[in-house]
């Protein structure tokens, strides 16, 4: 009896700190590390276990397949357009962006129902928030050798920040709005 109870305060005691938000965003600062650096190196390790990490995210409802999905989508398309515009420029690589920068933008999109929440309450913090903190994350990814600007820093700098103060705030929106509706859609299943 004392031994099921351990298990069991140990299942829950493990389930609430992968709920946590601290555990979101240090498993997102761990991926983008594993990404950015090691760029495909790591990928046979990485995709696994954020694969086990979202369906563990999903299955408890912390967040749905489409509030993740389509945020990443948009942030995949906008790399592929700021690469194919030269503003970005990735060495070996046979697809438009590079495949770890694909898994970096799934993982990412975990964050926005998650550790990043509170962000996307505030349109305009949000909007902030894009236009200084993507510029200052692909900044240290360009230092690092994970990509170059084909432009002048300052250049590819402000066309970063334009373009991620209009689209932060909406990859906030369709993960709310995602995650809402699939919510409604279990209630309603439920009743």
């Amino acid at each position: 009896m004392l031994q099921r109870y351990k298990s069991n305060y140990m299942k829950l005691t493990l389930t609430r700190i992968i709920n946590g938000k601290l555990f979101n965003i240090a498993a997102f600062n761990l991926l983008w590390l594993g990404c950015v650096v090691g760029q495909n190196k790591f990928l046979w390790l990485i995709t696994p276990i954020l694969t086990l990490y979202l369906w563990f995210l999903i299955s408890n409802k912390l967040t749905s397949f489409l509030s993740i999905a389509l945020p990443a989508t948009l942030g995949i398309f906008a790399d592929m357009v700021l690469t194919l515009a030269g503003i970005f420029q990735f060495q070996n690589t046979f697809l438009i962006i590079p495949l770890w920068l694909v898994v970096l933008w799934i993982g990412f999109s975990s964050t926005l129902s998650q550790s990043l929440a509170f962000l996307g309450k505030n349109k305009w913090i949000t909007a902030f928030a894009g236009a200084v903190a993507f510029p200052f994350n692909y900044g240290v990814g360009e230092r690092l050798g994970a990509v170059s600007f084909g432009n002048t820093y300052l250049v590819s700098v402000l066309t970063m920040s334009l373009l991620w103060a209009l689209l932060f705030p909406l990859c906030f929106y369709i993960s709310e709005v995602m995650l809402k509706t699939t919510q409604q859609g279990d209630r309603n299943a439920t009743a």
